[in-house]
């Protein structure tokens, strides 16, 4: 009984230490590759997010930004060269985010095992392909990275302006 209490309250400790900090990003900026730019194609190549994941990203771009949303499931029809190309000309992106998955890994023994995955983060121009952003993220063991955190990343490496809406 003790040690589930002290699980329970171990765990709602993490939970909501997790809710104020953030998700630790590494990132690197090549400035001279880097374009000026408004309209971004959010691209998400994870193959478990939830629906309203994405639509996140549109509203939470600082303002003066346009953002549109491909998702590249296993379960789509359409290959993701199609969905990126079909949204790149309806919204008339100039760059792409794209959010992928790079590895997981597993560690600790018994019951104290814990799981990471990491997600890794590239912004590109659409007009020349040469990537100018790149990010790797650390997370628990889900995968959403809350847009916030990485919009909040992208204004801090100079890569976007504005405030966080």
């Amino acid at each position: 009984m003790k040690t589930a209490l002290y699980q329970v309250f171990l765990f709602s400790l993490l939970a909501s230490l997790a809710g104020c900090g953030s998700i630790p990003i590494q990132s690197n900026v090549k400035a001279d590759a880097k374009p000026e730019f408004r309209s971004i194609l959010v691209v998400s190549n994870l193959s478990t997010v939830e629906p309203t994941y994405l639509p996140t990203f549109q509203t939470a771009f600082p303002v003066g930004y346009q953002v549109c949303t491909v998702s590249n499931s296993p379960i789509s029809f359409d290959s993701p060269e199609e969905s990126i190309e079909k949204q790149r000309q309806t919204c008339q992106s100039e760059v792409v985010l794209t959010i992928d998955f790079n590895r997981n890994y597993t560690y600790g023994i018994g019951k104290s095992i814990s799981s990471r995955n990491e997600l890794y983060l590239e912004m590109k121009s659409l007009a020349t392909g040469r990537p100018f952003w790149k990010a790797i993220v650390t997370t628990g063991s889900y995968w959403e990275v809350p847009p916030k955190w990485i919009i909040r990343q992208l204004i801090k490496d100079g890569v976007i302006e504005g405030v966080i809406r």
